[in-house]
């Protein structure tokens, strides 16, 4: 009986550390945990920085603050219900910079796959 109990604990403990260690969504190579969207965007941190400043002016947020430098980068602004949207921006290889976003407390997988559609059509334009 205790060995029952033992392999049900298990397998319940392994079942709460996967989904705490982050979900796939549908977007390739994307993963979303606790709220944080984060994706790998061909660019420098510098490049990614400048383009998610322009996606946060296309979708109309307000008291976007960005800076960035050759190696990281931060974007903070604000959407209309007055919730924070951060995205950070850190080096991982030659040309590729790591993204992360955060929309208010939970996140939000749609207004993130947006503001990731919006960062990759500026960087286009580079």
């Amino acid at each position: 009986m205790k060995l029952a109990y033992l392999g049900i604990s298990v397998l319940g403990a392994g079942f709460f550390l996967g989904n705490l260690a982050g979900c796939q969504t549908d977007s390739v190579g994307a993963t979303n945990t606790l709220g944080a969207y984060s994706i790998m965007i061909d660019g420098s941190p510098d490049k990614v920085t400048t383009a998610a400043e322009k996606a946060d002016a296309d979708l109309s947020l307000s008291d976007i603050q960005g800076n960035g430098t050759l190696i990281d980068g931060k974007v903070t602004a604000k959407n209309a219900h007055g919730d924070d949207v951060t995205i950070d921006i850190e080096q991982s290889g030659q040309n590729v910079s790591k993204v992360t976003i955060r929309v208010g407390v939970t996140g939000d997988d749609a207004v993130s796959k947006q503001l990731v559609d919006r960062i990759k059509s500026h960087l286009s334009w580079f």
